[in-house]
């Protein structure tokens, strides 16, 4: 089996898509259009310009069979996110590995985060909601995304939750300002109506997937300090249900764990 069809097969495994149907769409898209030159980026519509596999760990759980386990990495390029008062446009990458395969005791399907990558991207208004003020440093304010503790993805039903928090990043809110936590997040129930083929520069068969959701509720800042009247004013936070949004542009890929490490045993303590 080539390598294009390995990572199609564990794609295809780990998603619970069809295989046969994918591997038609994969095959036809790779003879109709020539291979392109790898790049340092790619824009939001574009598959990202290589799979980066390198927070994937090098081990798997005490008696897991690599050819029964895949590293997936779900990489959010585009988009928006309405929070609040905020209409954030995704202008840096979101990146998020994970682990998909099957308990060696129970034979369950389990999914593992592993690692969620994100930049800080500014605000338009700043901390203020004035435009220009962005670009005078004690009013210039910037959103980063992180992990909040679940990720559910559920491709062949067409749904994916995650759930986040957001970090504020400005001069007056310190360092552990944010909209969301562990306990309680930001939690996207997301519909995916696109899911398309989408093979990348480098020959990984990638998904495109679109997501929306504009149900979800968004909860008042935490650990902000005396700034977080401001905050939550700039923000209309507390904000209930049906008054934020989210549409998101998304690559997912991934490679089984006995291509990518072909002499990896198995564990047996």
């Amino acid at each position: 089996m080539s390598s294009m069809l390995k990572r199609l097969a564990a794609l295809s495994l780990s998603a619970g898509l069809a295989g046969t149907a994918l591997c038609a769409a994969s095959a036809a898209s790779a003879q109709a259009a020539p291979k392109p030159r790898a790049q340092a980026g790619a824009p939001a519509d574009a598959p990202p310009a290589a799979l980066d596999l390198s927070d994937c760990p090098d081990v798997l759980p005490v008696g897991a069979d690599p050819a029964d386990w895949y590293c997936n990495v779900l990489v959010t390029s585009g988009g928006r996110m309405k929070i609040g008062n905020i209409d954030q446009q995704i202008t840096a990458p979101m990146t998020m590995t994970m682990l998909f395969g099957v308990d060696p005791k129970t034979g369950a399907e389990l999914t593992r985060f592993v690692k969620m990558r994100s930049k800080a991207m500014p605000v338009a208004g700043g901390a203020l909601g004035i435009p220009g003020t962005e670009k005078i440093p004690l009013f210039a304010l910037k959103v980063k995304p992180q992990y909040g503790g679940a990720i559910d993805m559920d491709i062949a039903n067409r749904k994916t939750r995650i759930a986040l928090k957001i970090k504020l990043i400005n001069q007056l809110l310190g360092d552990r300002c944010f909209v969301g936590s562990a306990a309680a997040p930001i939690d996207l129930d997301l519909d995916l109506p696109g899911i398309t083929p989408a093979p990348g520069p480098d020959g990984t068969f990638w998904i495109k997937i679109d997501a929306v959701d504009d149900a979800f509720a968004v909860p008042k800042t935490n650990g902000c300090g005396f700034a977080a009247p401001i905050a939550d004013l700039r923000g209309g936070l507390p904000s209930a249900s049906g008054k934020n949004s989210a549409q998101l542009t998304s690559y997912f890929a991934g490679k089984q764990y006995s291509e990518m490490y072909p002499k990896m045993a198995v564990r047996t303590k």
